[in-house]
C-alpha cells in the first residue's frame, strides 16, 4: 500500500497540546543516560526481554543491518531512526534513545525523530521529556502534508493503521496519564481518532476509547466514561487491536474477567486492575498492578505510575 497523504488542520491541533501542557525548554537533548531502564518507578528491577533463539537472531540481524545503513547512508533521517527503533524492538530502550538524539544533531528539525525518541523516553520513565518531545513533534509538522508511519512490525494484515500526525497526537494523550493531565488525555484521544483514516476509524476507536475512559473515571466524571466505553459496539472490523477490544468489553462489563484467567497481556490485565481499583477494591488492585509490572522484564509504566502515585495531578 503506497502512503496516503492525510490533510488536516495542524495549527489547531498545536494549539490544543500546547494550550493543555505548559511548554517546557527541551534544551539537554536525552542521551543513553536519559529516563530510567533498570529501575522501575517501584523499584524493582529491570532487564532485557528473554525472546526465543530465533526471535533473538532476528532483532540482532536487523540491528546490525540498521547499523550498516547508518554507516553507509548517516545523511538519510531515515538510517537513524530504524536503527533506534530497531534496538527499541530488541528493548534496549536508552540506547535507542542516544541514536535518536545523535539523529537530532544531524537533523534538528526531524519531526521523525522526535516522535520516536518521545516514544521512547516514555518507556524510560522520562515523561516530561517525552511530552515536550511530542509537543516539538508536532509543531515541527506545521504546515506539512501528514503520511502513514511505517511499520517496523507489521500486523497480520500488512497494513499500516497510524499516521505520523495521529500517532504524536495519540502517543501525547496517552502519555499524559503518567502525569495526571486527564483533561489533556481526553482531549487528545478526541483529535487522534478524528484524524484516522477511514479504514482504520474501528482500530483506533477501541485504544482512544480505552484510555478516555481510564482519564474520566480518574477525574471523577463517571457518566462521561461510561459513555465513552459503551460507545464501543460488538462487531468491530479490527486489524490489530484486538487485545484493546477484549480489555474494553472488560471495562463494559461485557466480558468477564476469568474468560481471560491466565492471559499475560499487559493491556487487559491493566484494565482489570483498574475496574478493581473504581470498585473500591484496593487489595486486589494493588496485587495486580504489582504483577504486570514483576512479570514483564521491562515493567508497565502506566501500571508502576498507578503505584507510586495513585493520585498524580498535573502541574
Amino acid at each position: 500500500m503506497s502512503p496516503r497523504v492525510v490533510a488536516c488542520g495542524a495549527s489547531a491541533i498545536l494549539a490544543l497540546i500546547l494550550a493543555a501542557v505548559p511548554a517546557s525548554a527541551n534544551e539537554k537533548v536525552p542521551g543513553v543516560d536519559a529516563g530510567n531502564c533498570t529501575t522501575s518507578l517501584i523499584g524493582t528491577q529491570l532487564s532485557l526481554p528473554v525472546f526465543s533463539a530465533a526471535t533473538q537472531k532476528r532483532l540482532d540481524e536487523d540491528i546490525e543491518i540498521a547499523r550498516a545503513a547508518l554507516r553507509i547512508a548517516p545523511d538519510r533521517e531515515e538510517s537513524h531512526f530504524w536503527l533506534g527503533r530497531r534496538l527499541g524492538y530488541a528493548g534496549r530502550v536508552c540506547e535507542a534513545i542516544a541514536v535518536f538524539s545523535d539523529g537530532l544533531k544531524a537533523f534538528p528539525d526531524s519531526y521523525k525523530l522526535r516522535r520516536y525518541r518521545a516514544r521512547h523516553l516514555a518507556r524510560a520513565r522520562a515523561f516530561d521529556a517525552a511530552l515536550a518531545d511530542y509537543r516539538d513533534a508536532l509543531a515541527l509538522m506545521e504546515g506539512k502534508p501528514d503520511s502513514f508511519e511505517p511499520d517496523g512490525l507489521p500486523n497480520p494484515a500488512g497494513l499500516t493503521i497510524g499516521t505520523y500526525r495521529s500517532n504524536i497526537i495519540y502517543y501525547h494523550a496517552q502519555t499524559s496519564f503518567a502525569t495526571g493531565d486527564y483533561p489533556t488525555m481526553v482531549a487528545g484521544m478526541a483529535k487522534s481518532l478524528e484524524l484516522s483514516a477511514d479504514f482504520a476509524r474501528d482500530d483506533m476507536r477501541v485504544p482512544t476509547a480505552y484510555w478516555t475512559y481510564l482519564a474520566y473515571r480518574k477525574m471523577g466524571e463517571h457518566d462521561k466514561a461510561r459513555a465513552a466505553i459503551n460507545a464501543i459496539e460488538p462487531g468491530l472490523k479490527l486489524i490489530e487491536n484486538f487485545t484493546y477490544y477484549q480489555a474494553v468489553q472488560i471495562m463494559q462489563g461485557r466480558l468477564d474477567p476469568t474468560a481471560v484467567k491466565g492471559t499475560r497481556d499487559s493491556t487487559i490485565k491493566f484494565a482489570i486492575a483498574m475496574e478493581r481499583r473504581f470498585a473500591g477494591d484496593e487489595e486486589g488492585a494493588k496485587a495486580l498492578l504489582a504483577e504486570i509490572v514483576r512479570e514483564n522484564p521491562q515493567g508497565h509504566w502506566p501500571s508502576e505510575a498507578e503505584l507510586a502515585n495513585p493520585d498524580r495531578k498535573a502541574r
